[in-house]
C-alpha cells in the first residue's frame, strides 16, 4: 500500500509531525520564496527589453501564500501553527485546547482567512467546524475554490450557534445560505460545495474564511470559539478518485471482528412531528450516549437544525452540534485505494472503538426500485438516509457490517447487521461523520460553553381533577409557556432510562401546563422542554406528590384565595365610599 500523502481517518495522533515540518519549511523559505520573486521580476524587465511577453499572476486579495500540507482529500486545521498560518482581521489565534480562533477584545466582529491551499483536482467539497457560540454569539463560514485559472467568489455555509442570535436587531435562528449561493464557478446544495461545468471541471486549490460574532454585548468578555475547520474533497472523473491511504504497514484488518456497545434509537419513537427526518440527529444522539453524553434525539434534532432550508439533514449542522458539546467532529469523504479492502478506513475508526455515521440509501430486495438492494433493511426504500456504524462480524464466510439503522420501529430492533458488499454499494458519495473524543480538549472542558438546558421548576397547580395533575413550568421565577407556542419538543425520562417524547398541546383548557396522569409509576420524572428559540428547560417531578407538599400547597392556595377575597371586598367598601361621595 502506498506510504500516506494526507492526514488520514484515525492517524490524527500523528498529525503534529506533519505541521511542525511545514511551518519549519514554510519559515525557512520564506526568505527564499522573496528572493525568487526578485530574480522572476528582473528577469520579466529584461526579457522584456527582448520583445518576449511574460505573464506576471496578479496579487489576490489576501496577500498569503500558497502552500501545500501532506494531505490528499482531508484537511484539518485545528492547531496553533495550522491558524497561525493564516490572516486575522480582528481576531486572534490562542493556545486553548490544540488551539482555537477568538475575537479580540472589545471587537463585535472579526474575521480569519485561511492560507491558500493547493490539491489534488476535485468536484465536490465540504467544510465543517467545531465552535462555541456563548450568549447569542455565533460565526459564519465562507469558502472558496481555484477553477481553470479563476476563483470563484466567498461563497457561504451559512450561519452557525448553538443558540438563537441577534443580527440586525431582530433574533435569528442558524440556517445554511440557500441555494442562491452560486457564481459562475461553483454552487453550494446546502452543505456541499459542486464545481460547475459540463467538461470535467475541477478545482485545484480552496481557502476558507472565518467571520465571528458577539453583537449583543460588544464583546464584553465573550466570544465565539473556532476550534477546528476541516475541509474534505471529493472527485468522481474516471481514474481521478482521492482515496484514504495508509502506510504500508497498517494493521490488517481483512479478518476484523468488533462490536462497539452503542445506545439504539428509533427515529419513529421520537416525537411524531419530527421522527420522520431526524435519521442524522438521531444517530449522533447515539454516538453522544455512547461517549456519555445523555441527549435525546430530539435535543439533538433541534440544536443541529438548518432554520433557512428547514432541515434536520445538513451534514456541516450535524457535526457541528455534535462538537457543540465538547467534541472534535468533522464531515469527510472516505473513498477507499484501488484495491484495497472498501471498508478499511471504517474499521480503522471501529477499531480505534469510535462509531462512524454514514450517508446511505437503500432498498429491501425485491421492491421495486433502482436503489442499491440490500438484506435486512427496515424499511422499504430510502433516497437518503443516515445510519450509525458499529462494528463487523464474519457469519458463515460472509462479512457483515454491523449497523444502529434509525429507521427500525423499535429501540430493540435499531442494532442489525448487513452483507458488507451490498451496504458498500448503498454508501452514498462515501460520506462520513467522524466523531472522537480529544484529550487535549477535553482538558479545556470547563471553559467549553454547551447547549445545555436551563434549571427550572415544575409547580402543581390545584388539584387533582379528571385523573391529572397540572404543573406551571417556571425557571427564575417565572412562568413559561409550554404549549406549541413556545415550546418545539418535550421528552421525558423515568428514573434516568432512556427519554421518550411528551405530546404537546396546542389549545384547549390549561394548554399552557404539563398534565401528569395521576395514576403514573411512583419515581422521578425528568422532562426537558425544547423551545422554540434553543432555550431549553430541566425540571423533575418526583411522583407522588410528597403530602407535605400537597398540605403546603393547599395552604398556599387556601390563603392566596383569602387574600384575593379580602382585596375583593376591600374594593368594593372603596367603590361604595367613592360613589357616595361623587353623589354628594
Amino acid at each position: 500500500m502506498t506510504k500516506p500523502f494526507a492526514k488520514q481517518l484515525g492517524f490524527m495522533e500523528n498529525e503534529r509531525v506533519y505541521h511542525n515540518l511545514i511551518n519549519r519549511f514554510l519559515k525557512a523559505s520564506s526568505k527564499a520564496v522573496g528572493l525568487i520573486f526578485a530574480i522572476v521580476m528582473i528577469m520579466a524587465v529584461v526579457l522584456s527589453g527582448f520583445g518576449v511577453r511574460i505573464a506576471i499572476a496578479q496579487p489576490e486579495s489576501v496577500s498569503l501564500e500558497y502552500f501545500r500540507l501532506p494531505q490528499k482529500n482531508l484537511f484539518v486545521f485545528t492547531t496553533v501553527e495550522d491558524f497561525q498560518q493564516g490572516e486575522t482581521d480582528g481576531t486572534v489565534v490562542i493556545d486553548s485546547g490544540n488551539g482555537a480562533v477568538i475575537l479580540k477584545d472589545s471587537v463585535s466582529s472579526g474575521t480569519y482567512t485561511s492560507p491558500v491551499v493547493e490539491t489534488e483536482p476535485f468536484e465536490y467539497m465540504v467544510l465543517s467546524w467545531n465552535a462555541e457560540t456563548p450568549d447569542s454569539t455565533y460565526i459564519e463560514i465562507q469558502g472558496r475554490v481555484h477553477v481553470l485559472g479563476e476563483w470563484s467568489h466567498w461563497i457561504s455555509w451559512g450561519k452557525w450557534s448553538s443558540t438563537a442570535f441577534t443580527e440586525k436587531n431582530r433574533l435569528n435562528l442558524p440556517g445554511s445560505s440557500g441555494h442562491a449561493n452560486e457564481d459562475g464557478l461553483a454552487k453550494i446544495a446546502i452543505d456541499e460545495l459542486i464545481v460547475k461545468g459540463q467538461a470535467g471541471e475541477t478545482g485545484d486549490a480552496f481557502q476558507y474564511r472565518l467571520t465571528l460574532f458577539a453583537p449583543e454585548n460588544g464583546n464584553a468578555g465573550v466570544t465565539p470559539k473556532v476550534r477546528l475547520v476541516a475541509c474534505t474533497l471529493r472527485n468522481t472523473l474516471p481514474g481521478q478518485a482521492i482515496p484514504k491511504l495508509y502506510p504500508e504497514d497498517a494493521p490488517d484488518l481483512s479478518s476484523f471482528e468488533m462490536d462497539l456497545d452503542v445506545p439504539t434509537y428509533s427515529q419513529y419513537t421520537r416525537d411524531p412531528a419530527i421522527s420522520g427526518s431526524i435519521c442524522s440527529p438521531t444517530c449522533v444522539a447515539m454516538v453522544l450516549g455512547y461517549y456519555g453524553v445523555d441527549i435525546s434525539p430530539e435535543e439533538s434534532a433541534w440544536n443541529a437544525r438548518d432554520y433557512e432550508e428547514g432541515i434536520f439533514g445538513n451534514w456541516s449542522f450535524n457535526v457541528a452540534s455534535a462538537a457543540s458539546y465538547g467534541f472534535t467532529s468533522y464531515v469527510d469523504y472516505v473513498v477507499p485505494e484501488e484495491g484495497a479492502d472498501p471498508w478499511y478506513p471504517v474499521k480503522h475508526q471501529i477499531a480505534a472503538n469510535r462509531p462512524v455515521i454514514v450517508s446511505v440509501r437503500y432498498r429491501k430486495p425485491g421492491f421495486p426500485s433502482p436503489l442499491p438492494p440490500v438484506e435486512g433493511v427496515p424499511i422499504d426504500h430510502t433516497g437518503g438516509h443516515l445510519v450509525l456504524i458499529r462494528g463487523f462480524t464474519w457469519k458463515d464466510g460472509i462479512e457483515y457490517v454491523i449497523v444502529n439503522d434509525p429507521a427500525a420501529s423499535h429501540n430493540d430492533e435499531v442494532r442489525r447487521e448487513y452483507p458488507a458488499d451490498q451496504f458498500f454499494d448503498a454508501w452514498v458519495k462515501k460520506v462520513a461523520y467522524v466523531l472522537y473524543e480529544d484529550e487535549k480538549e477535553i482538558k479545556e472542558a470547563e471553559a467549553v460553553f454547551r447547549p445545555m438546558p436551563f434549571a427550572a421548576q415544575l409547580i402543581p397547580v390545584g388539584k387533582q381533577k379528571d385523573g391529572y395533575q397540572k404543573f406551571r413550568l417556571q425557571a427564575d421565577d417565572e412562568a413559561i409557556e409550554i404549549s406549541t407556542l413556545n415550546i418545539r419538543s418535550i421528552v421525558v425520562s423515568y428514573n434516568g432510562e432512556k427519554t421518550e417524547p411528551v405530546a404537546l398541546r396546542s389549545f384547549g383548557e390549561d394548554s399552557d401546563l404539563l398534565w401528569l396522569e395521576v395514576e403514573s409509576e411512583p419515581g422521578t420524572y425528568t422532562f426537558t422542554f425544547m423551545g422554540r428559540n434553543k432555550d431549553y428547560y430541566r425540571a423533575e417531578i418526583v411522583w407522588p406528590l410528597p403530602k407535605s407538599n400537597t398540605l403546603i400547597f393547599t395552604a398556599v392556595g387556601l390563603v392566596i384565595a383569602a387574600v384575593a377575597c379580602i382585596a375583593m371586598i376591600m374594593s368594593k367598601q372603596k367603590a361604595r365610599k367613592s360613589g357616595t361621595a361623587v353623589t354628594k
